[in-house]
């Protein structure tokens, strides 16, 4: 599960831990990845696949640095997705943290931490339906520098 962050032009943003995490670890073997959006209210999905490029440092300090304090001290004491002995260790290590920057307004966004944006190359669209027989559009990336997308009817 991933909070998106941001959509530009160039893709979805997201944030995450570069070292520990279980995706980060998916990410560094194989690049590319897929977001999943759905809405189930309204029967609804969206899809895309594409490759997955980091951030620089200095972009994803611009994002850190909107985050609250304690947001972006947590970055610095969780390694995320490794196993803690308990909750007393994170609260260490939060303490540690926050005592490494006692008195700073501007935290540093860590090494280990940052922004991943998916470069979409495929969107599905997906609308339910009682019949089952639901409706499914797939946008597929052209190659070159275009822009344009071909738009393909799936079948249910």
């Amino acid at each position: 599960m991933v909070y998106l962050k941001e959509l530009d032009a160039r893709g979805f943003v997201v944030y995450s831990n570069w070292a520990t995490s279980r995706k980060a670890r998916d990410i560094e073997s194989n690049p590319y990845a897929s977001l999943t959006f759905w809405w189930r209210e309204l029967e609804r999905q969206v899809r895309v696949e594409g490759p997955v490029e980091r951030l620089k440092g200095e972009e994803s300090q611009v994002y850190y640095d909107t985050r609250i304090r304690g947001s972006r001290v947590g970055a610095w004491a969780s390694e995320q997705s490794k196993v803690l002995a308990g909750r007393e260790e994170l609260e260490r290590r939060v303490r540690e943290a926050e005592k490494r920057f006692e008195g700073e307004d501007k935290i540093p966004v860590p090494e280990f931490w940052g922004g991943l944006r998916v470069l979409p190359e495929m969107v599905e669209f997906w609308q339910g339906r009682p019949s089952r027989l639901h409706d499914r559009f797939r946008y597929l990336k052209e190659e070159g520098e275009s822009g344009s997308w071909k738009i393909e009817r799936l079948s249910p």
